[in-house]
């Protein structure tokens, strides 16, 4: 039998909100300095406050998430995101270049760790599969970077995508949604279908 699959628990949208607001308000520094990750505190419904790595990528999934959970906000909640992707939005406008290169950064080193962790399934293809749900979440950022990419980064990045998409697709099988049932709504498969596909299990 299959070892149970790593869990993937989808943060509350006050905790995502909580990350992109703290982000947005460094979010001049953070392109400025290029570096890929920034470690931000946040403080979300517990008032407890935690330390997050975010990124370019980290926030662009965010408020895709929570542009889908709008009816899980308040009024309140909605101004202040809205508040939010408007000063990162009036950022990346004035900063074009330092922000497509970072985004390209950002992709490229999650397609490196894609990279490394299909290297990895041909030694073991058991916890290949336990942990391509956690695995799998570099994918989906790449995905909504490529949303925010300028043509010039899509085709640099074009290769390497379609090269680990190819290999995604040949070691993986169609199946449920490998992250929590929730938000499968967030992602539908015609656009997230790596997130409905598991790799084939190891030969018994």
């Amino acid at each position: 039998m299959a070892a149970k699959l790593s869990t993937v628990i989808a943060a509350a949208p006050e905790t995502d909100l909580a990350v992109v607001v703290a982000m947005a308000s460094q979010f001049e520094s953070y392109i400025m300095r290029g570096e890929v990750y920034r470690t931000v505190a946040v403080k979300a419904a517990s008032q407890v406050e935690e330390r997050v790595q975010s990124s370019s990528g980290d926030i662009l999934g965010r408020l895709h998430k929570l542009t889908a959970q709008l009816d899980e906000l308040s009024s309140e909640q909605k101004q202040t995101m809205a508040d939010a992707k408007a000063r990162i939005d009036e950022v990346t406008a004035r900063l074009p270049s330092h922000y497509q290169a970072l985004l390209l950064r950002e992709a490229r080193a999650r397609l490196n760790s894609l990279q490394w962790y299909l290297d990895d399934c041909q030694e073991n293809r058991r916890e290949c599969r336990v942990q391509y749900p956690f695995e799998i979440r570099n994918r989906q950022r790449i995905g909504e970077i490529g949303k925010a990419m300028d043509a010039a980064g899509a085709r640099a990045l074009a290769p390497q995508l379609e090269g680990i998409d190819l290999r995604l697709r040949r070691l993986t099988r169609g199946g449920e949604f490998v992250w929590e049932a929730s938000v499968a709504h967030v992602y539908p498969d015609s656009e997230y279908w790596y997130l409905y596909v598991l790799p084939v299990g190891p030969d018994p």
